[in-house]
């Protein structure tokens, strides 16, 4: 009995230490990219053959659309004839139309000229990402 419970504590402790390693805090993992908006369509290229994986990017660029349904907030960033670029996220934070942003989200590829970023975290440039 002392055995199974030790190695059951011992088995937890190791998971527990591997979540905390792995975590480092953050609510995302580290981007797999950062690109501003004139870079994004060139960057995406090292991407290709990934779909289907948790892929994290980053993109710094002026905020095109901010909308609220309620319950979620949906940020566009990016114009033409850069990839556009659509954060949902759960909060304005503050940001306005024609602010420049940072987000930070899960890439999922909609078409040739479009990016979600969903779940997506954003902040200011000079501000660190949220954790």
């Amino acid at each position: 009995m002392i055995k199974r419970l030790l190695r059951s504590m011992l088995c937890g402790a190791t998971v527990l230490a591997a979540l905390i390693a792995a975590d480092h805090g953050r609510a995302q993992p580290e981007p797999s990219l950062r690109a501003a908006c004139s870079e994004l369509r060139r960057a995406l290229r090292g991407l290709e053959g990934k779909e289907g994986e948790l892929t994290t990017i980053q993109v710094e660029g002026e905020l095109t659309m901010v909308r609220s349904d309620g319950a979620l907030v949906y940020l566009a960033l990016c114009r033409a004839p850069d990839p556009q670029v659509l954060c949902v996220t759960y909060a304005e934070n503050g940001s306005k139309l024609g602010d420049r942003v940072v987000a930070s989200g899960s890439y999922e590829r909609v078409g040739p000229n479009h990016v979600k970023l969903d779940p997506c975290l954003h902040h200011e440039p000079d501000k660190e990402m949220p954790r």
